[in-house]
């Protein structure tokens, strides 16, 4: 009678590598090297700021984040290239998830480090504040601010 077969939209085949996200993805959470002296916003006490991706696709923002259970602050050193726990296809470029490999300086599997990319530091504008962008930026201010450097957690 008047009825409708609804289509069924064909569905991508979606890369088990590309968007893991429920997956478990190994990995750790990396964040900025803080002592307490530092006295960011006024705090006595260093607070816990995390690398996050926004999503694990190419294009996702980078931003910080109180370190909490998001499985997107999860991150693996590659060689020099810094990717997200959720694909090996994806890897840090400037202020966002880039598919292939973006070279990188500085890296360490330990301690506190710079990262760098083409003489610039990986930081955000200043003293942290939540879901702030991280890029590359002049490592005179990111030195300044304090937030020129890294640790594995």
């Amino acid at each position: 009678e008047g009825r409708r077969k609804k289509k069924k939209k064909k569905r991508k085949k979606k890369d088990k590598d590309k968007d893991s996200e429920d997956g478990d993805s190994g990995g750790k959470r990396l964040t900025l090297y803080c002592e307490d002296k530092f006295r960011w916003r006024d705090k006595k006490k260093c607070l816990d700021w995390c690398l996050e991706a926004d999503s694990c696709k190419s294009g996702a923002k980078i931003r910080i984040r109180r370190c909490g259970g998001s499985k997107m602050q999860k991150w693996k050193k590659d060689g020099s290239a810094l990717r997200p726990a959720c694909s090996s296809r994806l890897s840090v470029g400037n202020g966002e998830l880039k598919k292939g490999r973006t070279e990188l300086s500085g890296l360490s599997s330990g301690g506190k480090f710079t990262i760098k990319k083409n003489g610039m530091c990986m930081t955000n504008p200043h003293q942290p504040e939540d879901r702030e962008k991280v890029s590359f930026r002049d490592c005179r201010k990111a030195s300044n601010s304090k937030t020129d450097k890294w640790e594995w957690k």
